[in-house]
């Protein structure tokens, strides 16, 4: 039975929390006026940003933005001691003397704004861009985003510059797969659809950033082609009591909700923060297959259509403790729960060569989905001395429970629609658990002259329990009979050691950063049904090396290099056969190697506004999926099923350009652009599939060679301080394997206000105006033509209210990483 009242409870706290926290009616009143004008002609200058700080803490207390005449007023202003300050792009910022305003209108001299040039940051509004180029990662500022707030992490990725999301949930990043997501430097441990599932539980509204990293250096775990994607959560920082709270409305073939709280207590040396968010989504998807063989049966085409509705819990709550300026000390624990009912109904035609019915069958299946994890970190952190030496050690448990339950039914029919066959009911329980234990210690060093050491060491340990279970209904003796062709029970564990050690120099218009990283493996997986064990034991060892020169204050420039791991998801090494029709059916494969790829890239950023890279990557042993056709050697003459596995591709050549463009070409409006070009050459030669060489002039799929990825986000400032976002992205035909992916697009558009001196936003969006985003793929090789078109609740509209109650001055909550990182992205939890 779900918690369909939870929603309701956390919007009934949201409107409680909300309505005793606005500000009451003050007594007495006042205003302040005055002009921003340019230094050198003495014009005025409109849409400049203008806020009103009291003394003597400085505390914004109102914001506007100057009309068409370059004025500003700030009505209802209390008794006290200001100071007025007023930033526009181009310009220098501005304050002025401070004045005291008491039950009366006080005007101010005018703010004489300097031109600049050579700013170092674009700010619109006192606002970061969207999107900053540093030069070891991407930064975008999701809580500068209109659209962003009434999305969860999971649709704040979909729509982000060079990350593409697949059918199947999978993140690739400039065109590579395998990223690991981080939460505050913190592991979500998971990967595949459970990865999406935890991502939605993130609302917009908790989120203040991504980063994209594209070339972690030793301090990281090795594992991930292309680097690490981490999520940073707001975390106030002010002295006090505070908080937020955000209610929502999704609306798609059905109305949907979202509503969470997140308070932070600071009070001495104690800091206490939690948060509390659910949210309903409901949705419909399609899904068109239509594949073609060399069979009596020469063409089955599949239809289905689906709907469901998934409910997202989690929450957060943590103390760090100071216990003197050299130790801290902090617990803190992050969970979510996951439900989710899902019906899909499907049609298959078998068609036989002369182009006629042979049989069609029906299928029905529903899903109960229960999902839950749990994050326990304990951390400590030691200033050692004056200069800048700090310990830092991390300990994490981990675990994940999966409850699901399956119903399938499968009715035969011939082409007059009458039955043949006795209907095939099936039903599965799923019970599956992951438990991770680790630590991690990191000890940094300064030395003289900008030399720094950074080393530490790593353990974890992995251990997964699945026990699938299926039923089959036996319609003689009207009972249900365990099905052991179907069920499975696979035991994995896993126990790695890590230790890492870089040098870094920081020089004048130099930096130069090198380590070294050794990962040792072992490894068990037991397929208990079928009576297999594979062991493995192995040791990686991972290089690094970044190289900075600071050209003048205009341009800088950027190399480096990096070798990286994926090791296999769990799941994937159980030789276990998953049926997931009558006609096909998926396999793990206990030999499938970990991939590794060595990468280069050259980078140029220009005035901080003009980004260019240039990358080169060789993956050895790359994890594709496959598709073949089975014969049973039994019957040579019946339908072949299509089995679906991951092996190891001998390797991948890919290069990769990457521009992104940040700039305000007018006061009010700014744009941030990113274009990704990729070209990507998959090898394999191997007796098991044959020559499936991309080069071999169309006659096999994966020969989409160059594609690229284009993304353009635009702000408008409009008058009465409302701003208007327009985005949009378009991915070309592209390959990843043996898969060749249709292009597609999408344009999103939103509107956000402020209200009760800022305090108070209000947003609506529309994702996929035009209802034009669809998954739509094919895969051609050994005599099997495979053609698949996937539609989903891709066109969304959303509503959203965030308030910020409570005191301003709350010191920030310190960021720390545990120590679990690439352990839960291999789940697939």
């Amino acid at each position: 039975m779900k918690p369909i009242y939870s929603v309701k409870a956390i919007l009934l706290l949201i409107l409680i929390a909300a309505a005793g926290t606005l500000p009451a009616e003050p007594i007495s009143k006042g205003s302040i006026s005055g002009r921003v004008i340019d230094k050198l002609s003495k014009q005025p200058i409109p849409f400049a940003a203008v806020s009103l700080a009291i003394l003597p803490d400085t505390t914004i207390k109102k914001s506007v933005i100057t009309d068409i005449n370059g004025a500003y007023t700030f009505n209802q202003v209390n008794d006290g001691r200001y100071v007025v300050s007023a930033r526009m792009v181009g310009y220098e910022p501005k304050h002025s003397r401070p004045i005291a305003c008491k039950q009366s209108s006080v005007k101010m001299e005018d703010l004489t704004l300097e031109n600049n040039a050579v700013l170092q940051a674009v700010t619109v509004s006192t606002k970061r861009p969207e999107i900053e180029q540093k030069a070891d990662r991407t930064v975008l500022n999701v809580e500068n985003s209109t659209t962003a707030s009434g999305e969860n992490a999971y649709e704040v990725l979909r729509k982000a510059p060079g990350i593409n999301i697949d059918k199947d949930d999978k993140i690739s990043l400039k065109g590579k797969d395998g990223v690991m997501v981080t939460i505050n430097d913190k592991p979500t441990y998971l990967s595949g659809q459970e990865l999406a599932n935890y991502l939605k539980t993130l609302q917009g509204t908790e989120i203040e950033k991504v980063e994209l990293i594209s070339s972690p250096p030793a301090r990281y775990e090795a594992a991930g082609n292309t680097g690490i994607i981490n999520i940073k959560l707001k975390r106030n920082n002010k002295i006090g009591v505070n908080g937020t709270a955000n209610a929502g409305l999704t609306i798609t073939n059905k109305v949907g909700g979202n509503g969470g709280v997140s308070l932070n207590m600071r009070k001495g040396k104690i800091n206490t923060f939690g948060s509390l968010n659910g949210r309903r989504f409901c949705y419909k998807n399609t899904l068109f297959l239509d594949r073609k063989t060399n069979n009596d049966i020469s063409q089955l085409i599949q239809n289905g259509k689906g709907k469901g509705t998934n409910d997202t819990y989690n929450f957060l709550a943590g103390v760090d403790y100071e216990m003197n300026k050299r130790h801290t000390f902090g617990v803190m624990a992050r969970g979510s729960k996951y439900y989710e009912d899902f019906e899909m109904n499907t049609r298959t035609n078998l068609i036989v060569k002369d182009g006629s019915l042979a049989q069609y069958l029906k299928s029905s299946a529903v899903d109960d989905n229960n999902n839950s994890n749990l994050t326990l970190n304990a951390n400590y952190r030691m200033t050692i001395d004056t200069v800048g030496s700090s310990l830092n050690v991390d300990v994490d448990y981990v675990e994940y429970k999966n409850r699901s339950n399956q119903h399938n039914d499968t009715y035969y029919f011939k082409p007059n629609g009458e039955t043949f066959a006795p209907t095939l009911l099936l039903k599965n329980q799923t019970p599956s658990d992951i438990f991770i234990k680790s630590f991690k210690t990191d000890y940094t060093h300064p030395f003289a002259k900008g030399v720094m050491l950074e080393t530490g060491v790593k353990g974890s340990t992995v251990s997964s329990d699945n026990d699938l279970k299926y039923y089959k209904y036996n319609h003689t003796t009207s009972t249900w009979e365990v099905d052991n062709e179907r069920s499975n029970h696979f035991k994995y564990d896993e126990s790695i050691l890590a230790g890492y050690a870089s040098l870094s120099y920081d020089k004048n218009s130099w930096s130069i950063k090198g380590g070294l990283r050794a990962e040792q493996t072992w490894s068990k997986g037991n397929s208990i049904s079928i009576n297999k064990v594979t062991k493995r034991d192995y040791l990686d060892i991972f290089p690094t090396l970044f190289i900075q020169r600071t050209i003048n204050e205009n341009n800088s420039v950027n190399i480096s290099y990096n070798r990286r791991i994926d090791r296999p998801c769990y799941s994937n090494l159980n030789p276990f056969a998953f049926r997931v029709d009558e006609y096909t059916y998926q396999e793990g494969n206990p030999y499938l190697k970990p991939q590794y790829t060595d990468n280069i890239e050259l980078s140029h950023a220009w005035r901080n506004k003009v980004f260019t890279s240039v990358g080169y990557s060789h993956t050895k042993d790359v994890q594709n999926e496959v598709l073949e056709e089975v014969a049973n050697p039994n019957n040579p003459q019946a339908i072949k099923p299509t089995r679906i596995y991951k092996r190891n591709l001998d390797e991948l050549n890919s290069v990769t350009l990457n521009v992104s463009a940040n700039l305000n070409p007018i006061s009010w409006f700014r744009t941030n652009n990113n274009i990704t070009a990729m070209y990507n050459d998959y090898n394999c030669n191997s007796k098991e599939t044959g020559n499936i060489n991309t080069s071999n002039n169309g006659k096999e799929s994966g020969n989409i060679k160059v594609m690229y990825m284009i993304y353009s986000s635009n702000s408008f400032i409009l008058p009465k301080q409302y701003i208007f976002e327009v985005m949009g992205t378009y991915s070309s035909a592209m390959s990843y394997g043996l898969i060749d992916i249709k292009p597609r697009y999408a344009v999103n558009i939103g509107l956000q206000k402020k209200f009760l001196s800022d305090k108070l936003t209000a947003k609506l969006s529309v994702d996929d105006l035009f209802k034009t985003t669809s998954s739509r793929a094919t895969a051609r090789y050994n005599g099997m033509d495979l053609y698949t078109r996937n539609t989903w609740s891709s066109q969304r509209f959303n509503i959203s209210l965030t308030y910020r109650f409570g005191s301003s001055d709350v010191k920030a909550a310190r960021q720390r990483s545990t120590s679990s990182e690439e352990e839960q992205n291999r789940t697939g939890k």
